[in-house]
């Protein structure tokens, strides 16, 4: 008996998966007045608000797929946090089909300042989110890599990681700084010549991050057009110059004519 009802069941699901495949969604934003938008689908030529003008947010449809296999086209929005500025990073969510023409919309995932990366992952469909500290501010940088899942209407994290920094000899943060006039630098043989070089730095305060540029003991100066959270010389050398460190692990090596 107990075997005769669970082909039942599996027979009554699979019927309506294939019921649901069936179903055309469609999801769409769009805007109210000159800001926030309206987020619906539309299955079948029927329209569903999910997210209303009253919730005051700015949304954009990233993408759209059957990202937790149950035969329905789901959805990943963006939640645009500065509604068209540039001060903060987004914030992304799952929109979940699920059977009976319902919707079930997940907390937030998590925020970045680019889009999520979309790959398979053991089987699932998966969403990549980087998410940092960066703005306006001289905190230390800090990144952490996070990968979603679409379970049961809810975003699942099944994985996270912690970017590391590289260990620098000598180096000048951000932190050090409190305003744009403001001048710091450090000195160290880059050149291996016997003769101190000098990393000189000021604040750009609107994402705090410092403009540097080096003087070499010879009299040559350079200036980077590369504004860092920290800039820092490695152990590292190439053409027997040390190479520099912009905040965590991005390696800037010496040309002959500048670092890059």
């Amino acid at each position: 008996m107990k075997v005769l009802l669970r082909r039942i069941c599996l027979a009554v699901l699979m019927t309506a998966a294939a019921a649901h495949a069936a179903s055309q969604i469609e999801y769409s934003v769009e805007k109210t007045g000159d800001l926030y938008s309206v987020l619906t689908a539309t299955v079948n030529g029927k329209t569903h608000i999910l997210i209303d003008e009253s919730k005051k947010a700015c949304l954009e449809v990233v993408d759209t797929r059957d990202w937790d296999g149950n035969g329905l086209t789901d959805a990943l929005v963006k939640r645009i946090t500065a509604c068209g500025g540039n001060c903060c990073p987004d914030a992304f969510f799952f929109v979940s089909a699920l059977p009976g023409g319902r919707f079930e919309i997940s907390g937030d995932l998590a925020d970045s300042w680019q889009d999520p990366v979309i790959e398979k992952w053991k089987g699932h469909w998966s969403a990549v989110i980087v998410s940092n500290n960066e703005g306006v501010n001289t905190e230390r940088p800090v990144e952490y890599t996070r990968r979603f899942i679409l379970r049961d209407g809810k975003g699942v994290k099944v994985e996270e990681s912690l970017r590391k920094s590289m260990p620098a000899l000598v180096e000048m943060r951000s932190e050090i700084f409190h305003k744009a006039d403001e001048e710091h630098s450090i000195r160290f043989d880059l050149d291996g010549d016997g003769k101190p070089d000098v990393i000189s730095g000021t604040l750009w305060e609107r994402w705090g991050r410092i403009l540097w540029s080096v003087r070499f003991g010879n009299g040559k100066e350079i200036k980077s057009d590369q504004a860092c959270k920290r800039i820092g010389v490695l152990a590292t050398k190439t053409g027997g110059v040390h190479d520099l460190v912009c905040d965590q692990d991005t390696v800037l090596r010496w040309t002959g004519e500048e670092y890059k």
